[in-house]
């Protein structure tokens, strides 16, 4: 499966799916399908309706190895699961040498966080409890370093992996980010937990 199929090329390879809606697209055919829990498809508005976004909203448990998305079509991550938090999977030896990978921290009304390459985005999310952990820690006048670290820790909720042709134009809001590289992004989180391990030595 891959983007720029059209719907009836995902019905023949897929089969129906488990749910679908027009998204409020007010499309004449249903443009968001998902089956099971693990694989949503989208397709464009107008015919033949191709598809511009798949998105694999849960991965495995930790744990385990795969699971069947539909006959025939596993879903297997290789060691990543719902519990892997952003830096955890910066660090793993899974990108290309020559892979862009840029970091994401939106400070806009959406408390996210994502890797994006040229080809997915993945997001994480935090709870208002940690929204309320960060901004209180910040009129605290924390420095940079442990603000971005805490709200690396806090945001623990994994929100999907998403494949279109321009990842970081799928970002909600469009503004309001700022970007880091995957090495910089590293060097920020590592500087405060290296500080927090010194003084708790």
């Amino acid at each position: 499966m891959k983007l720029g199929m059209t719907m009836r090329g995902v019905s023949e390879l897929l089969g129906p799916p488990d749910w679908w809606t027009d998204g409020g697209s007010g499309a004449p055919v249903p443009v968001l399908w998902r089956y099971r829990n693990y694989l949503e498809v989208f397709f464009e508005v107008d015919e033949p309706y191709r598809v511009y976004l798949i998105k694999v909203p849960n991965l495995p448990p930790a744990g385990k190895k795969y699971v069947e998305i539909y006959w025939g079509l596993r879903l297997m991550p290789e060691k990543i699961s719902n519990e892997t938090g952003l830096s955890d999977l910066l660090r793993m030896p899974i990108w290309a040498p020559d892979e862009k990978v840029v970091v994401g921290i939106c400070h806009s009304w959406n408390p996210v966080i994502d890797i994006c390459t040229d080809k997915v985005r993945l997001v994480w999310s935090m709870s208002i409890v940690g929204e309320e952990i960060v901004q209180s820690e910040a009129a605290n006048g924390r420095s940079r370093a442990r603000s971005i670290a805490k709200r690396d820790e806090l945001s623990t909720g994994f929100l999907g992996i998403y494949s279109g042709f321009d990842p970081k134009a799928d970002r909600a809001p469009l503004d309001g980010w700022e970007d880091f590289s995957a090495q910089d992004y590293l060097a920020l989180v590592s500087k405060f937990e290296e500080s927090t391990v010194t003084k708790g030595s």
